[in-house]
């Protein structure tokens, strides 16, 4: 007999009726159960009227007024969730007896709707390689920019910042590296509008020593208002994009009005910064000790030596901020009806650095309107920022030049900060200046405004068809005042030194497309066409001046310098682009996917015999869970297979390079006339054209367990042709180089995206695991056999290009250990002495130069991981992420200068001096440091070369909110604890691993802004 819904038969023996009976009821009592619970919205409101059913069954019911219900259940049940406007929610009972959901509006529901180049589609029907970011799965903690909210969160994306400095320049790679001349940043599109994403003003200002990558533009756009991040990697995504896709592309999506009345947001924290990880350096004691201990072995002369110790000072600890805090405060309005809604907010940002006299503060405001009738809709997203940035002088110079890590970490701890006159200090051993006046008086300080917006139409007509017409703009501009006072050695013999820079960046955006979508029977063709141009300008001016008679006016009254050593510049320039695109998405029996696009895109960058390049590409998709082979199997559901290919574009050369150009030649001399001249500084290519990126993708998408574990895998291989490179030419053109297409480099690896629901009772516990692995490789190089590249001070020729290798790859001398008093040193004809390194000699010649250098190291990590764990417990949420990076090398040159010192009265890291080589301590790891020069400077080797790999834990997040039902004024608060960067494992011995000061190329780190350990409490209020 069947005692219950889930046919279950019991046999039983004959018995009394009334036993029988009993164990009926018994049974289905074991079978059954009530579940009850509360619905919500995402902003804590009760929902009254959610239809609750039971998957496959007959019974249901509806939420009351306070959101509640009650339904009987079995543990095999399946409840189903379902409001107009909101996306249906499934969640399996098992043995739950209570069951709270939140229901997510369909114009929330990322998880269904994808953003792609020029419009949506669902995610079950995407054919490319395409990540989606929401709210929910941004980075928690201190966010500047859009960049930062998506580090770490996708597989084959690696976000590495330049600088710890607030508002730092941020790297940004998809899918490796592919150019060597041209740019390597994805292409940014925000609401539709692709961005240039390229500095108002470049430069730092006379004799200010500033970081080789500047400020990040993308600063000007306040995280909170972002609603979501998709990454397109792939061909087939990016191909929409033309010319400017090669590097991928990264769709910023802002926050929209909802059709739900009135709704108020108040967002606040605050936080206190301390640097993350310090470098340790010789105190007083330890430097009189170790100065004189190399004196005594011989190295140095008597004078040199260390006597007075009266003073004792902490130069590296003098320029940090200690508790630097930071806050950020964003107020938000959003709403409507059915036709009209809007979202508009006002931010102000305030960071301090960990370094003193730096600072950035962001001041924004955004209005995004939408109104939709019966056949049309229309709209405006509109933001505007004003960002106000202080400089501290540091940066990748060296001696008189340098920034305040440099002269920090150099400066004799021995003497004071100031002299019996109350000056600050002068070393009479070093022309490296007083960290302090460095820091002083040196003063930078930027103003820029930004304005970003665009306005769209749309109508409807003949049914199927849609036209749609999008003009936006972008408009920033810049300034920013250095100056360097008579606190400083260069401002002293110059009498003060002004620099005023200004810069106008403008863009302006005009498309028009047209959209057809049918669905007919088994068919679904949407089906997208549309011509789109685009104009960049850009204006800057620069004056310097010295010689003023006081440093009271600064950059007030540039009048007041010596007028025969005023220096004026200015420059104008500007580019366009004329584009047509199509795609065509295809779905059969909603099984079937099939994509194609094609773009062709006119630019005035390149040479008058190749103006337009075309760029197709294809993808196709297969749903897999959809075929009754796979439903049969009753394992996955979710599964789709996706393949792509395609071609795109690389443009990010800077103006004219395909022209001859003119600039400023020597002065002559005609009629005891002193006069100016101009040179040729350019020699014209017109058939340059653009760099191409051919990529093929394969794809799995799979979910399983009710895809309680779910996730995609790809790999791909993206092949970087017609590369854009600066040829060397024969010197009887009067030219060193011409920029041409020649080369190739290809980019393969594997991207692994993996989600799993652990736990779904009481605990909800969600884990998410990125992982890629990436093999960069120089596949030609035209002529040229090798490229040396890379510099910092002193060092040169850092890294080489050759093919064979990884781009950017470390080439020096390997080390293989220290000569010992007992070594056999006839083996050698160069000037070695026991606790001298011992270089390899590579060719077995008996001498150690140029020919014996060796590739070191790879700047391009192999293997990048994250691991992203959330944990939910009634009103409690804990975030926890995790991120590495393996099998990637780092110049230290901080190191550089330890080993290879300018000279010997110079402090230096600690751990190399501190267990140097001596007679009493034959160390086999450090050298001695009596004769560091005796065998050449070969300052890239294997011990300043060092691993860069890191496993960081990077945030952790602890909320709390509270259940506010029953008051009139505020609907919701949420509490959170946030700690950032608070642990980090690795080898290096540099401030930070994850970042690369250098910007891009070699990573190459020397007097690099720290970055921060950071603890914040914060607000967030639904009013």
């Amino acid at each position: 007999m069947v005692l219950n819904e889930e046919h279950k038969t019991v046999f039983i023996k004959e018995v009394p009726r009334a036993k029988t009976e009993k164990r009926r009821v018994e049974a289905k009592e074991v079978q059954q159960h009530s579940v009850s619970g509360t619905v919500r919205t995402p902003d804590n409101q009760p929902m009254q009227g959610v239809s609750i059913g039971v998957r496959n069954k007959s019974t249901s019911t509806v939420t009351d007024t306070q959101g509640n219900y009650n339904i009987a259940v079995s543990p095999g049940d399946t409840l189903s969730y379902s409001f107009v406007g909101y996306t249906t929610q499934l969640q399996p009972v098992r043995n739950r007896e209570h069951v709270d959901v939140v229901l997510q509006p369909m114009e929330e529901a990322i998880d269904d709707v994808v953003v792609i180049g020029y419009g949506t589609a669902r995610r079950s029907d995407i054919t490319g390689a395409v990540s989606s970011l929401g709210e929910k799965d941004f980075n928690k903690g201190v966010n500047t920019s859009p960049e930062q909210l998506l580090a770490g969160k996708v597989a084959g994306v690696q976000v590495v910042q330049s600088s710890g400095e607030p508002g730092g320049g941020i790297s940004v790679n998809v899918r490796g590296t592919g150019s060597i001349n041209a740019g390597n940043s994805p292409l940014y599109v925000v609401d539709g509008f692709p961005i240039d994403n390229s500095v108002t003003v470049n430069g730092t200002g006379a004799n200010f020593t500033g970081m080789r990558s500047a400020r990040n533009p993308l600063n000007a756009i306040n995280p909170n208002d972002i609603a979501s991040i998709e990454v397109l990697k792939d061909a087939s995504a990016t191909a929409i994009y033309g010319s400017r896709g090669a590097n991928g592309v990264v769709l910023i999506t802002t926050k929209r009005g909802k059709s739900d009345g009135l709704k108020v947001d108040y967002d606040v924290y605050y936080g206190i910064q301390n640097v993350q990880r310090d470098i340790d350096i010789l105190n007083t004691g330890q430097y009189r000790d170790v100065i004189n201990g190399i004196i005594d072995a011989g190295g140095g002369t008597p004078d040199q030596r260390v006597e007075n110790t009266e003073h004792s000072t902490d130069w590296l600890g003098l320029m940090y901020h200690k508790n630097a805090p930071v806050q950020n405060h964003n107020l938000s309005f959003s709403g409507g009806n059915e036709r009209t809604k809007y979202h508009t907010s006002l931010n102000y940002y305030d960071q301090d650095g960990l370094l003193i006299n730096s600072d950035n503060k962001r001041y924004s405001a955004r209005l995004n309107l939408e109104h939709t009738g019966s056949n049309f809709k229309f709209g405006a997203n509109m933001t505007s920022s004003y960002i106000k940035d202080n400089y501290v002088a540091n940066g990748m110079d060296l001696n008189e030049r340098a920034g305040i890590i440099y002269a920090a970490i150099a400066y004799n701890p021995t003497l004071p900060v100031y002299d019996a006159n109350g000056i600050y200090t002068l070393s009479p051993d070093m022309n490296i200046d007083n960290p302090l006046a460095i820091a002083n008086g040196k003063t930078s300080q930027s103003n820029l405004y930004r304005t970003l917006g665009t306005v769209y139409g749309e109508i409807n007509f003949l049914n199927d068809f849609t036209a749609k017409l999008n003009i936006g703009a972008d408009i920033s501009n810049q300034r920013r005042d250095t100056y360097v006072d008579r606190q400083t050695i260069e401002g002293r013999s110059n009498e003060g030194i002004a620099s005023i820079l200004e810069g106008s960046r403008t863009s302006y955006l005009s498309e028009f497309t047209v959209g057809y979508k049918k669905k007919m029977d088994i068919h679904d063709l949407n089906v997208i066409l549309g011509v789109t141009g685009q104009q960049f300008n850009y204006l800057s001016s620069s004056s310097q001046g010295s010689g003023f008679s006081s440093d009271a006016t600064k950059t007030d009254n540039m009048g007041l310098a010596d007028p025969t050593k005023f220096i004026v510049g200015s420059s104008r320039t500007r580019n366009s682009l004329l584009s047509y695109l199509g795609r065509a998405n295809y779905n059969l029996m909603d099984k079937y996917l099939l994509t194609a696009s094609l773009r062709i895109d006119g630019s005035s960058r390149f040479g008058e015999n190749n103006r337009f390049g075309v760029f197709p590409s294809f993808a196709f998709g297969w749903k897999l869970d959809q075929e009754e082979f796979i439903q049969n199997m009753d394992v996955f559901n979710t599964l789709k297979l996706r393949s792509s290919w395609g071609r795109t574009g690389n443009q990010e050369i800077g103006n004219y390079q395909s022209m001859s150009t003119y600039a400023t030649g020597q002065k002559a001399v005609i009629g005891e006339i002193q006069v100016s001249t101009t040179t040729p500084s350019r020699i014209a290519n017109p058939d340059l054209k653009w760099e191409t990126s051919e990529q093929l993708n394969f794809g799995l998408d799979f979910g399983f367990l009710q895809n309680r574990i779910s996730g995609s895998i790809d790999w791909f291989y993206k092949d970087t042709k017609d590369m854009l490179l600066n040829l060397a030419v024969p010197r009887t053109t009067g030219f060193s180089t011409m920029m041409t297409n020649v080369g190739a480099v290809r980019n393969k690896g594997v991207e692994l995206m993996l989600n799993s629901q652990n736990t779904t009772g009481a605990v909800l516990w969600e884990s998410t695991l990125n992982f890629a692995w990436l093999k960069n490789e120089v596949r030609d190089l035209g002529s040229n056999t090798i490229i040396y590249s890379g510099a910092a001070g002193g060092v040169s020729n850092i890294s080489v290009i050759e093919v064979g290798l990884p781009m950017y790859s470390f080439f020096g001398y390997q080390i293989d250990g220290i000569w010992q008093a007992t070594d056999d040193f006839s083996v050698t004809n160069d000037p070695v002495a026991a606790g001298d390194f011992k270089y390899r000699d590579i060719n077995g010649d008996g001498v150690v130069n140029a020919d014996d250098r060796v590739v070191l190291g790879n700047s391009f990590p192999k293997y990048t991981a994250s691991l992203t764990n959330n944990i939910d417990y009634k009103n409690f949420n804990l975030n926890i992420f995790m991120d590495g990076v393996f099998g990637v090398d780092m110049l230290n040159n901080n190191l550089v200068d330890t080993y290879f010192p300018a000279n010997l009265k110079r402090n230096r890291l600690a751990e190399p001096m501190l267990n140097r080589w001596t007679e009493d301590n034959p160390s086999t790891v450090y050298p001695s440091f009596v004769n560091p020069n005796g065998q050449g400077k070969k300052e890239v080797n294997s011990y300043t070369v060092e691993d860069a790999s890191f496993i960081r834990l990077n945030t952790v997040k602890l909320g709390y909110t509270f259940s506010l039902t029953n008051t009139r004024y505020v609907k919701g608060v949420n509490l959170f604890l946030v700690g950032q960067n608070l642990a980090m494992i690795t080898k290096y011995t540099g401030y930070d691993p994850s970042i690369n000061p250098n910007g891009s190329g070699a990573r190459i780190d020397w007097n690099a802004y720290p970055t921060a350990r950071t603890f914040m409490f914060g607000v967030n209020l639904s009013l």
